[in-house]
């Protein structure tokens, strides 16, 4: 995405962050409606899953949505090729894609960026983003970080390209390292990549050559990266501070914001859909949703085919 049609984007959604509740709830289950007879129609799986629970095509869309059958992880894996709406995607070729491509540019059949989870539970699953979609996360996680700020502020910050350093798991298809990496290169900001496993010597050497003013990353890796600058001129450059990938805890919080005196914007995403709140406000804890359709976006992410928008 070039830089002109990402801030017009960008500047779309903060407009439709004004719409009224009700205006955005209808538009949620209208996109949603669409979304779940195109599952019908497309996806093997979901037809008769559909059909099964008494769903058909003309009734998806009265049918209350608590009487659509839901999906999980272990589903998703045993019914993989009968729930994509791509005949081209199988799960076998996916996954030797992923084992065999080190670059995380490359996209699956030439159109598919693919992000894979941590595998902490056990086999590393894979999921797919087509061009629309990734775009999306692209704004989204860009939105998210940027949340507490005007549009006009917003400007004023890229103006000044900022410098951003991300700190985390970098050495696979991580989705949020690969949608930093893309959305840093939208906004035309500077950018350096600090892998978990790097010497903490190095960190320091980082901060020291690069002077960074935005800082993204795990929790404790930031932690870590605070408690080593704690003492130093460096944290007084720290202009905004954006946790993911891990909870974050109201201690945490406020020994972010005693080192580094910014706001600290918690980020909540995942590999299935990487986009999905930030905290707005650190006193209630509120999440807010970053897709324009939050409720599409959570079930687009069990269908597998995010190019049918």
């Amino acid at each position: 995405m070039n830089h002109a049609r990402l801030l017009w984007q960008l500047y779309r959604k903060k407009q439709l962050m004004k719409k009224p509740q009700e205006q955005v709830q209808a538009l949620q289950e209208k996109k949603l409606r669409k979304i779940l007879l195109y599952a019908y129609e497309h996806s093997a799986y979901y037809r008769e899953a559909f059909e099964s629970a008494g769903i058909t095509a003309d009734r998806i869309g009265t049918t209350p949505l608590e009487r659509f059958p839901t999906l999980n992880k272990e589903l998703l894996l045993e019914h993989y090729d009968e729930i994509v709406t791509d005949p081209n995607v199988r799960q076998s070729d996916l996954r030797r894609f992923g084992e065999r491509s080190s670059d995380s540019a490359e996209c699956y059949l030439g159109k598919y960026h693919v992000v894979h989870s941590s595998g902490s539970t056990g086999i590393p699953r894979y999921f797919l983003y087509d061009e629309w979609a990734w775009e999306e996360v692209i704004l989204s996680v860009i939105q998210g970080a940027l949340w507490d700020l005007s549009f006009r502020d917003v400007l004023r910050l890229l103006a000044r390209k900022p410098r951003i350093l991300y700190i985390a798991a970098t050495d696979g298809r991580y989705g949020g390292a690969m949608a930093v990496h893309d959305g840093i290169q939208g906004v035309r900001a500077e950018q350096r990549f600090l892998d978990i496993d790097t010497p903490l010597s190095k960190w320091l050497e980082t901060v020291q050559e690069f002077k960074p003013n935005i800082i993204i990353g795990y929790p404790s890796a930031i932690k870590i990266f605070a408690e080593l600058i704690e003492t130093e001129k460096a944290a007084d450059q720290i202009e905004r501070v954006v946790t993911c990938g891990e909870p974050l805890t109201p201690g945490m919080r406020s020994y972010f914001e005693s080192v580094f005196h910014a706001p600290v914007i918690n980020y909540y995403g995942a590999s299935e859909s990487l986009a999905l709140g930030a905290e707005q406000n650190a006193t209630d804890g509120i999440i807010c949703p970053l897709f324009e359709f939050e409720i599409p976006a959570l079930v687009k992410r069990f269908i597998c085919d995010y190019s049918f928008i």
